[in-house]
């Protein structure tokens, strides 16, 4: 069968459905993200047919099964994760976020005296209701018009063309304040709004003091093992801390933001990119330059899309085969995960909803991230629209909630580089260590390699370092 049937996600649910098959929701992105379409058929075998599920692992056993890398070289090992999801663990998921982020919105001053969907339905006075996103379009008149829902109820509101806020960015799945008139004719009631509030970020200070700097720094997309890992500009930055010049004395975290190796089987072909092929020689190769760290500096490594962990968002944490190769002085972590350092909120995230991001922000681009940052940021959702690129697991806890507000926001991914404050809040897509990759050139993409980010923990100074060598 050809890669032509399959090209959307409601022909090959249909395939699977025909076949008595369900597949789970990050198996289907696997799938359409690596463009499997006429691979689908060979996932029908007995062992499948019998579980009556398709999952990620039977997924990344086809893909091992094409590569040219014998199947025996190492075989990534995917944490027991509950695959087999319902449409209760997806409501237990979106309920946890409206909870959470209603919950910020109802504490400002802006949105005080809100009332609840059904509430608002039967007044006659300006109200303040606050609910999440599950439609958006456009009137054939060019008015803007979205339904939000809360526990209990839904209501459509429409922003009227020239009013200011049909131009507003509304996505999909946030939660979001509406201080509007209701107008109840012989339909529906309907809202038109005439402010849209958010969680958003407060407007915080960073604080200065006489304290001797301490700094936190941040690098991302390391990639070891592939062919395009700049090792150069890594061995000098290492070389770099080991001397402990003025500014390296007083770094004392550092921070590695997922894809800290190239992994196996992420995209087809890959073998034909590596220098290490196997994942388990990739993790000792840069366990080696850890190794070089100085022990009084505190390593943080947490795992992003080419890691041998899940695909899916949360990411669990990495398994103990490979936190034993790192030394002591490295701690493991999850992705996302709120890191506390001297008193700081660091929040950690490897940045794979910014894919989606910069094609929902006008103006956002690879190049200009910042827009797209600040919008998650205003949002307080680290992966605002549920079912782009983005594959997440449904959990009774959305772990993707800004609840506290972060001092620095650090992400990575996109293989740029971007420094940035949002409303007192600084942040940094930070750089890779891996040269342009075809597909990049394909994009017309050129990343910003090798750039180190060192945040100080006790003012607002940053300082970067470039260790690219040209």
């Amino acid at each position: 069968m050809g890669n032509t049937l399959f090209q959307d996600r409601v022909s090959i649910l249909d395939f699977f459905h025909k076949h008595g098959m369900l597949i789970s929701p990050e198996a289907l992105n696997m799938i359409l993200e690596r463009s499997m379409g006429q691979l689908i058929p060979r996932l029908i075998s007995e062992e499948t047919s019998q579980a009556g599920y398709i999952d990620e692992k039977n997924v990344m056993k086809l893909i091992r099964g094409q590569s040219k890398v014998e199947r025996n070289t190492y075989e990534v090992q995917l944490p027991d994760i509950k695959v087999n999801s319902s449409v209760e663990d997806f409501r237990q998921m979106f309920v946890s976020r409206y909870q959470k982020l209603s919950k910020i919105i109802s504490l400002s001053s802006t949105m005080r005296g809100s009332v609840d969907i059904r509430s608002a339905k039967r007044s006659t006075v300006e109200v303040k209701v606050i609910g999440m996103v599950s439609s958006v379009d456009t009137t054939k008149n060019g008015h803007k018009r979205i339904t939000i829902e809360d526990m209990d109820d839904q209501i459509q509101a429409i922003m009227m063309k020239g009013r200011g806020l049909e131009n507003e960015l509304i996505l999909q799945d946030e939660v979001i304040g509406v201080i509007g008139s209701v107008s109840r004719g012989p339909g529906e009631p309907v809202i038109f709004p005439n402010e849209i509030v958010r969680p958003d970020i407060p407007y915080k200070l960073v604080e200065e003091t006489k304290r001797e700097p301490v700094y936190v720094a941040s690098l991302s997309d390391i990639h070891v093992g592939s062919k395009t890992f700049r090792k150069d500009d890594f061995r000098r930055m290492v070389n770099w801390i080991k001397r402990s010049d003025e500014e390296a004395e007083h770094l004392k975290y550092l921070i590695l933001s997922g894809d800290v190796i190239d992994g196996i089987g992420v995209y087809p072909g890959q073998e034909e990119d590596l220098e290490l092929i196997n994942p388990l020689e990739q993790y000792q190769k840069l366990a080696e330059y850890l190794d070089e760290i100085p022990n009084d500096i505190q390593v943080f490594v947490m795992p992003g899309n080419h890691d041998t962990v899940r695909l899916a968002e949360p990411q669990p944490n990495f398994s103990g085969k490979i936190e034993e190769i790192f030394p002591e002085n490295s701690v493991m972590l999850p992705n996302p995960y709120s890191l506390k350092l001297e008193g700081k909120n660091i929040l950690l995230y490897h940045g794979m909803s910014l894919n989606d991001m910069v094609e929902l922000v006008p103006g956002a681009n690879f190049t200009s991230i910042g827009k797209a940052i600040e919008e998650v940021l205003k949002r307080r959702h680290l992966a605002p629209k549920y079912g782009g690129k983005t594959p997440l697991i449904p959990s009774a806890n959305d772990y993707h909630v800004i609840e506290e507000v972060p001092d620095i926001f650090i992400t990575g991914h996109i293989h740029s580089h971007y420094l940035g404050n949002y409303k007192g809040v600084r942040y940094v897509n930070s750089s890779t260590w891996q040269s342009q990759t075809d597909y990049q050139k394909m994009m017309n993409f050129a990343p910003n390699p090798s750039i180190l980010t060192m945040f100080d923990l006790h003012s607002k100074s940053t300082i970067l370092k470039n260790f690219e060598v040209r």
